[in-house]
């Protein structure tokens, strides 16, 4: 995956599009970008409680080789959102960390006994990190453990091949089906939230407000930075993509496919034709965003991190996510509460 999260485009989305107060902090010498997330509390303020718990959060850092200047900035950076009463709404700042334990092709066919090793060593260089730089490894994962992208600059054939033996065929046959592949039509725009709704209410995941939904679709218009991919059935729309552009990158952040038509391959179908697209425009990656880290089956992205794999590019490893606690009890009340939630 590429540094989407320090991207002008995602900056202005988080600005503009959902509305979150954000931050900037020096770390290591690099200005990041960070935002923050508010929880509001429902006490009278004269309880002595915060009426809103917050927690900062900065993704894609890389963490520098030097152990004792990681120690300074971190205790830096915790200072600085400490507050001097022990209720202070400030929680913990989050720290994705993108420094890479290793880089592979899916095509490779990797060794089961290879998630086991895996496995291993990402738990114990999460123990030796968590205790030289006294952190917590963070109990809600905002930035994926590991992404995969694809090279499209690499023939049709070839990237079929790269695939694995079923998702091959499954591409391959879902042509026999009739199913066409183009931009979907400015008038049918509000399908697409109105299908994915529809998606999340059946799988149970959460999905942005249609005023959200709205206001990207706008800034993605105005800054011609994106394309709605489609594909269809029957002139039935069954499996959608939205697809932001940046430098070298098409990103893919949203997408879905109709469940009902899954016998017939779409999603197989959508991205292939989305290398296919982004290749003929110039792009020399595609970036379908972050998935389950290797070892981990119960990972709660393990179904759909199976499926992308199963499309061959190169899966990336990275260090993961971290919590500098600046309130241990707020933390706890924090962890608590999420845990219920989920």
């Amino acid at each position: 995956m590429y540094n989407f999260y320090q991207s002008k485009i995602r900056r202005d989305i988080q600005r503009e599009v959902y509305k979150n107060p954000h931050f900037s902090m020096h770390l290591w010498g690099t200005e990041y970008f960070g935002v923050i997330k508010e929880k509001k509390i429902p006490v009278p303020r004269w309880a002595g409680w915060p009426w809103k718990l917050q927690r900062h959060q900065i993704l894609w850092v890389q963490l520098p080789n030097d152990e004792e200047l990681v120690k300074q900035e971190l205790a830096h950076a915790k200072k600085k959102l400490s507050s001097p009463d022990w209720f202070g709404g400030n929680v913990f700042l989050q720290l994705g960390v993108i420094n890479e334990i290793v880089r592979f092709e899916n095509a490779q066919h990797i060794a089961p006994e290879f998630a086991h090793d895996m496995k291993a060593i990402r738990l114990g260089l999460r123990n030796d990190i968590c205790h030289k730089y006294d952190l917590k490894s963070s109990f809600r994962e905002n930035m994926p453990q590991a992404g995969i992208i694809y090279d499209v600059t690499k023939s049709d054939e070839t990237l079929l091949k790269d695939m694995n033996d079923s998702c091959r065929k499954r591409v391959r046959r879902s042509g026999d089906f009739w199913l066409r592949f183009g931009d979907l039509p400015i008038w049918e725009e509000g399908k697409f939230y109105e299908k994915r709704l529809t998606t999340a209410g059946h799988k149970w995941f959460n999905i942005i407000r249609k005023a959200q939904y709205d206001r990207l679709i706008t800034y993605m218009r105005e800054n011609n930075a994106w394309k709605l991919l489609v594909a269809y059935k029957d002139d039935e729309i069954i499996a959608w993509s939205i697809c932001l552009f940046d430098g070298e990158f098409l990103v893919c952040p949203y997408g879905f496919y109709d469940r009902n038509f899954s016998k017939i391959w779409c999603q197989h179908f959508l991205k292939f034709k989305t290398f296919w697209r982004a290749r003929e425009h110039g792009f020399t990656y595609v970036d379908t965003g972050g998935w389950a880290p290797t070892g981990f089956p119960e990972h709660e992205l393990t179904g759909v991190t199976e499926f992308k794999e199963s499309l061959g590019g190169e899966k990336i490893e990275y260090y993961g996510n971290y919590d500098i606690v600046i309130n241990k009890f707020l933390y706890w009340v924090f962890k608590l509460w999420y845990k219920i939630k989920k």
